[in-house]
């Protein structure tokens, strides 16, 4: 990602950008906030790490200027422990996060991934500054995507609780991320959470926040995302994933729009519209117990359900088209199309994996692939192997294959060029910057290949 680092402390900015840049990240750092303005305006950054007190020019200014110049712009706000509630407040005027100095490397992994998975979505969906429910973020060339893109502008404009459902892969983010910027809380902030990666006390403290010293470990007060997406979305991913006793304290939250950090004494007001998505059958696990029937009418007001890929065979022309410009963009490749004759192949396959292992496959054939022009042998789809597979096999084994196959690929060609990274990166038509993050992703050591002093 190509990032600007604006802050006064010529150390820690100087750090941070050494950090960023040693983890395969484009850097420049500005100590000077007017020149940093300049920098943000005068170019495009995937993110932006903007320290909130400087001289000349404080952080909230250089927000304000920089979401007017560039609605869509991603601004992470770095500030000290004493200044949290100024971050909150930047948050609510459209900063996408921000950080606690000094910077723990969790966190800011944690930042760099939603980033990274929000210029995908920008990318793949098109966006640009929200211009309101005529935007054209999503493909529907179909009925069936054509009826869902019509709810989401009939859902978008109020508050009303929504809950996707659909396979995995079928692109329920996206989906919520349409109803945000279509509504009237787009300038608000727009939090996700999977509810999957954490469970138990670690869920709660991620919703609601905690106070300090309400458990080992909570050395400081925490803000909930519930806080923080105050008078924007909050996303809900995977909500079949929430414990039972947890959900109870969800459903206060949505009928009481309060709430309350763990360890905490007092309620604390929330202004949060929630959309949350799942891939289960939820009536089903509310026979067997493992979802609260209260809970899910509260969530479900508003359903919205996904078709799988399977379904909608006559988009896939348009959805590759998508995706193609994005990977194209991601691996400094040039346009990259598609024969007629593989658009044919992908109609006749099944697409378990939906959207996501669309994208996967056409990744792998960017990899292999030498002229720009994609064709059956660069997708290589598995008909035999998915046949027998259930979908989240299917992901796990697709991406493992073509981890294999970008493995076999790169190391073919440092054999070749005897170790020599750029001599390959010039064969395979990849940038140094990106051979170099995936052979270390896949564990490629470079120097194996090298000539040894007794040969």
């Amino acid at each position: 990602m190509k990032i600007l680092v604006v802050d006064d402390d010529k150390q820690q900015a100087s750090n941070l950008a050494t950090l960023l840049e040693k983890i395969g990240h484009l850097v420049t750092f500005k100590t000077d906030p007017i020149q940093g303005l300049e920098c943000f305006e005068s170019e495009n950054y995937d993110l932006t790490l903007l320290d909130m007190r400087m001289p000349g020019l404080d952080g909230l200014t250089f927000l304000k200027k920089a979401l007017e110049a560039k609605p869509e712009a991603r601004l992470v706000i770095l500030t000290a422990f004493g200044t949290i509630d100024i971050a909150v407040e930047a948050m609510k005027k459209g900063a996408f996060d921000f950080l606690v100095k000094p910077i723990e490397d969790d966190h800011l992994k944690k930042i760099l991934a939603l980033t990274d998975n929000a210029v995908r979505f920008s990318r793949m969906a098109n966006l640009s500054a929200p211009k309101g429910p005529d935007d054209d973020m999503i493909i529907a060339t179909g009925p069936s995507m054509r009826k869902v893109k019509d709810l989401i502008r009939r859902v978008a404009a109020l508050t009303t609780t929504v809950l996707i459902q659909g396979e995995t892969g079928t692109g329920k983010e996206l989906v919520a991320r349409a109803i945000h910027v279509n509504s009237p809380r787009k300038e608000k902030p727009f939090v996700a959470v999977n509810c999957a990666n954490l469970q138990g006390n670690l869920l709660e403290s991620e919703l609601f926040g905690h106070e300090k010293g309400a458990f080992t470990g909570a050395d400081s007060r925490k803000l909930g995302k519930f806080e923080t997406a105050s008078g924007g979305t909050l996303f809900l991913d995977e909500v079949a994933e929430i414990p039972v006793e947890l959900q109870a304290k969800l459903l206060r939250v949505l009928q009481e729009q309060e709430i309350e950090r763990v360890g905490g004494l007092k309620p604390v007001r929330v202004d949060v519209r929630v959309v949350s998505a799942t891939n289960k059958d939820l009536s089903k696990m509310i026979e067997k117990g493992t979802f609260r029937q209260d809970l899910y009418y509260r969530l479900n007001v508003f359903p919205l359900k996904l078709p799988p890929l399977r379904e909608r065979k006559d988009e896939i022309s348009a959805l590759a088209g998508q995706i193609l410009i994005e990977l194209a963009a991601t691996h400094g490749r040039e346009k990259l199309s598609l024969v007629s004759a593989s658009i044919d192949y992908m109609k006749s396959y099944h697409w378990p994996g939906n959207i996501r292992e669309l994208r996967n496959v056409l990744e792998r054939a960017v990899i292999i692939d030498e002229d720009g022009v994609i064709n059956n042998d660069d997708l290589s789809l598995p008909f035999d192997e998915v046949a027998v597979s259930s979908c989240a096999t299917e992901d796990k084994n697709l991406d493992s294959m073509l981890e294999d196959s970008e493995r076999n690929l790169l190391a073919g060609a440092l054999e070749r060029h005897r170790g020599n990274v750029v001599a390959a990166a010039k064969e395979l038509g990849i940038p140094r910057r990106t051979i170099y993050d995936r052979l270390k992703k896949l564990g490629i050591d470079p120097a194996r290949f090298r000539p040894s002093w007794t040969e």
